[in-house]
């Protein structure tokens, strides 16, 4: 792996993770194997977009199967997380939900197999196709990081249009922002830092990833409640609970815009960005 370019070496490292994590999901698929998968699809996939803005090649279609197992996986950790933050929303406000986390966790179990199913008929083979692909990039690895640093100022360029309405576009903004930090993450730390805080950045990610996880949790309770009788109790107390995390989504993404304005001040990200043509 010493002799390979930065971007393969990677791609290698979230292939065996992805793999480590299918062996083990095929026996069960577990909150941790679960997420350690669906993260290393993330890399490579974010990857595969860095590989396309050097080589030209389309890879959506040779992606697909993955893709259709990643979903697969991201089902079961939704009612994962819904749970997660329904019992920490239940300790915080001394109430309880017993029948809907009952939902929640009679429709993981089902997830979950479906996930289990999945992995066992999945073709571990599939990720082999890119390989060699990310073995033809050209250059020596510091004139591909400089690339890098290059391609990341026109996603922050791209950020900084779509912030203009962060809450109408924080989902986008989220998978502008993970490309970079998967980006820069494979470049020389030195390099890095004269031109981005990552600490901030990772931040700013953290916040948007608990703004949408408190979105699923408020669309599955939407799902639950919608054919209860009026009167039913925990149905009103879902109705105050929504509106609370309604609240809470409110300051977590006030939390991510401060911390996108204070990625902004860093010297070097702000003039490369600014010279930067525009992204596509």
């Amino acid at each position: 792996m010493e002799g390979n370019n930065l971007i393969l070496k990677n791609w290698l490292q979230q292939e065996k993770i992805f793999n480590d994590n299918l062996i083990l999901s095929r026996k069960r698929p577990t909150k941790l194997s679960v997420h350690d998968l669906r993260v290393s699809v993330k890399k490579m996939r974010s990857y595969l977009r860095l590989k396309q803005q050097f080589t030209g090649e389309e890879w959506k279609p040779s992606f697909s199967k993955i893709s259709t197992l990643f979903k697969s996986f991201g089902r079961m950790r939704d009612y994962d997380m819904s749970l997660t933050l329904i019992r920490k929303f239940e300790r915080k406000e001394l109430s309880s939900f017993i029948f809907f986390k009952e939902y929640l966790s009679v429709n993981r179990s089902l997830t979950r197999k479906w996930a289990k199913q999945n992995a066992i008929s999945f073709n571990e083979q599939e990720p082999d196709v890119f390989t060699e692909q990310f073995g033809l990039i050209a250059g020596d690895n510091a004139s591909i990081a400089e690339r890098i640093i290059h391609l990341a100022a026109l996603k922050i360029k791209k950020v900084k249009n779509l912030a203009k309405h962060f809450h109408k576009n924080g989902h986008e903004i989220r998978k502008q922002l993970k490309d970079v930090y998967y980006w820069l993450k494979l470049c020389p730390k030195v390099l890095v830092e004269s031109f981005i805080n990552m600490k901030v950045l990772d931040l700013t990610l953290n916040y948007l990833g608990s703004f949408q996880d408190h979105f699923i949790l408020k669309k599955k309770i939407k799902q639950y409640i919608k054919d209860l009788p009026k009167k039913n109790e925990e149905k009103q107390m879902l109705k105050s609970c929504d509106k609370k995390l309604e609240a809470a989504q409110k300051q977590i993404l006030h939390r991510a815009i401060k911390k996108w304005e204070e990625l902004g001040k860093k010297k070097a990200s702000k003039s490369v960005a600014l010279s930067a043509p525009v992204a596509d």
